[in-house]
């Protein structure tokens, strides 16, 4: 700038520009300040209001004292020299600098320096027309910059700034380097072309209904609008300009001065706000869990390509992925799958964004990082989502047929917008925890109620019967026959047996309500264990004149917790002994080798009674795991958890329990559990 040119100054050089003064030029914008410095008279003949704002000095001022002297550092120092208008007139010198000034207060500021100086033909110079710009608050953002704020400092350049010149018929005949790369190309191919080369079609129209007013309209010679252009690169690029014009003495418009600021960014910035607002209050609305992934989705297709898009949920406990939400054009496998070395276990295990391209995926497979798993595509990004600094899933987009789809730039949105999302998740996992464990609360509330119900009413009986039978003979044994006492003790034998029954069971269920039992699987023999259970249960058979009859296989092995599996078969038999009408049947059978085993890994096992069945009403509290009790054929007592109880214990099991009843004519109870060779 001019603190070299002032060093360089020649006496008695007319300067060809005296419309360029304070009447004809101005700059008020706070930011920017705009001078012409005259080489002849050593001082600036023009600056613009705004350099009391930037300076503290008046232009006064600063003639007297020079600029140079509140310059304290010189950052950068660059000049280029070269003619205009075929080389056969004035030459013109570029010139940029950044300094560090001190104020007139003391304030340290950086500004940048963009000038043009007009040479003669023997190269001496005339006139220096530029632009001064406080660059203090980038310097200040970019110290200040976080590790959180990365994310956006990655696709957010702040830097570009260019000052070009059109003469009236908007041919560039001025650029500087910095316009030459928004423009995407060198000084070479740039000057000479009419800027409206680089308007897009559709804003041509408006563009030059903007020119004609803005050279047209009477009053201010400076204008500030914002547009877009293509560049030769063929990008489309936002600018911000601040236009200044230059007229003749007659007030006709000869050249348009402009300094332009790139704000494709901010502009994408504002719109990735605006994405991230709208995941937010979804996130804050009473959608569902899955809802949120298809407004994230249809958000996320506002600033890219999002044809085929998922995410995955990485379940620690289970060692799974599973998949939520899961949209593509060519693979609908969306079951959960164990944890394999996918690209999308890639950004699991590094904790970091993958773009991942089909060079790059080959070298991936080839060092043993990653296998295919799924359709190829030709460009996949995948981004890790956090929850308290822990990886809790990815969200992923690919496109198969196109790789230029996705790069640094969709790779630095979706860093980005990848926290708020996974707040959003967190936010509604919580929801969705709170809700199951609202739901869960009710039923322990309930199941506890119905508890009590049983406790205080059921278990009353047999405690009546066994308390009263003791009682006679206690006080009445002497009048009492043999026969009479015999009787007498039978009942209450009964009564004790069933109270003890009774109370294992509530024993056993609380002890699973609260979570004591600790699941130890073994190879069991499922016949013993049968047979073992109707060893118990001779005396009750006998009563009942039953007919039990063991069909299951002497060496068939299920993979189960011996308790767990004892006590549910327990309650199944006796339960079917209680309400088989006496002189029947009841029969088991090995069904693992019958059509309605679907499952070849599960072994099918049967219980067939001829009793007095299980009603419609009764048989959908037992699927609501409503607790209720009825009484046996020989009015036996039962606190109504005995199937409860097995149906809960042979799920800890991996098994499942199906009933199948018509009352009068009995009830058939399936059970399934793994077979011995089906340890997994």
């Amino acid at each position: 700038m001019h603190i070299e040119y002032l060093k360089n100054t020649s006496e008695g050089v007319t300067a060809p520009f005296h419309l360029l003064s304070s009447e004809n030029l101005s700059y008020s914008s706070s930011g920017y300040v705009m001078y012409n410095f005259n080489f002849n008279a050593g001082v600036y003949v023009f600056m613009s209001p705004a350099i009391e704002v930037l300076t503290g000095y008046s232009i006064a001022e600063l003639n007297i004292a020079g600029f140079k002297s509140i310059v304290k550092k010189v950052f950068s120092n660059k000049m280029d020299r070269y003619k205009i208008n075929n080389g056969t007139d004035l030459s013109i010198e570029e010139f940029y600098a950044k300094y560090l000034i001190e104020t007139k207060t003391g304030e340290r500021k950086w500004i940048e320096d963009n000038s043009f100086t007009y040479l003669d033909k023997k190269g001496r110079r005339l006139n220096s027309i530029g632009i001064l710009r406080d660059t203090s608050s980038l310097q200040k953002l970019i110290d200040s910059a976080n590790e959180e704020k990365n994310n956006l400092d990655k696709i957010f350049d702040l830097s570009d700034t260019m000052l070009i010149q059109v003469d009236k018929d908007l041919t560039i005949i001025m650029i500087n380097k910095k316009g030459c790369r928004i423009l995407g190309g060198e000084k070479s191919n740039i000057l000479g072309r009419n800027i409206k080369e680089f308007i897009p079609d559709e804003f041509k129209p408006g563009f030059e209904k903007y020119v004609n007013k803005l050279i047209n309209e009477v009053g201010s010679n400076t204008k500030s609008s914002q547009g877009k252009i293509k560049a030769l690169d063929n990008k489309f690029k936002f600018i911000e300009w601040h236009n200044a014009l230059i007229r003749d003495e007659d007030g006709v418009v000869i050249s348009i001065i402009a300094s332009g600021q790139e704000i494709t960014e901010r502009k994408k910035e504002e719109k990735i706000r605006s994405i991230i607002s709208e995941i937010l209050d979804e996130a804050n609305s009473t959608k569902k869990l899955g809802d949120l992934f298809k407004s994230i989705h249809r958000s996320i297709s506002k600033l890219m390509k999002v044809e085929n898009f998922y995410i995955a949920y990485y379940n620690s406990a289970e060692n799974l992925l599973s998949f939520p939400y899961f949209v593509d054009k060519y693979d609908d496998d969306d079951s959960p799958q164990p944890l394999g070395k996918g690209l999308t276990e890639y950004v699991l295990r590094t904790g970091k964004s993958a773009l991942v391209d089909s060079k790059l995926d080959e070298e991936l497979r080839e060092k043993g990082e990653t296998q295919l798993i799924g359709p190829q595509s030709k460009i996949w990004l995948g981004v890790p989502l956090k929850i308290q600094n822990k990886i809790i899933g990815v969200l992923v987009v690919q496109d198969y047929e196109d790789p230029a789809t996705y790069g640094t730039t969709e790779q630095q949105i979706l860093d980005v917008i990848a926290y708020p999302i996974s707040r959003a998740i967190e936010r509604k996992m919580l929801e969705a925890e709170r809700e199951d464990f609202i739901v869960k609360l009710k039923e322990l509330n309930s199941s506890k109620d119905q508890l009590f119900s049983l406790i205080s009413h059921d278990l009353r009986n047999p405690f009546n019967s066994l308390l009263g039978f003791a009682e006679i003979l206690t006080t009445e044994y002497d009048s009492l026959t043999k026969d009479e006492i015999r009787e007498y003790v039978k009942v209450i034998n009964e009564s004790a047996k069933n109270l003890f029954g009774m109370t294992n069971n509530l024993l056993h269920y609380s002890r699973y309500q609260l979570g004591k039992y600790q699941y130890k699987p073994v190879n069991i023999n499922v016949y013993e264990i049968i047979q073992s259970i109707v060893g118990t249960q001779k005396g009750n058979i006998k009563k009942k004149d039953l007919l039990v009859v063991n069909n299951i296989d002497k060496n068939l092995f299920v993979y189960a917790d011996q308790d767990l599996l004892y006590i549910s078969l327990f309650n199944i038999i006796e339960n079917s002994i209680k309400y088989s009408v006496p002189g029947k049947r009841i029969v088991m059978n090995d069904d693992s080798h019958s059509k309605k085993n679907i499952n070849e890994n599960l072994v099918r096992i049967s219980l067939k009674d001829e009793g007095i069945g299980i009603s419609e009403e009764n048989l959908k509290k037992i699927e609501r795991k409503e607790m209720f009790s009825t009484n046996g054929t020989q009015r036996e007592f039962g606190t109504g958890l005995g199937l409860l109880i097995s149906r809960d214990f042979l799920k800890i099991n991996k098994g499942l329990l199906y009933l199948e009843s018509e009352v009068g004519k009995g009830t058939t109870v399936s059970i399934l559990l793994p077979s011995a060779g089906n340890k997994n």
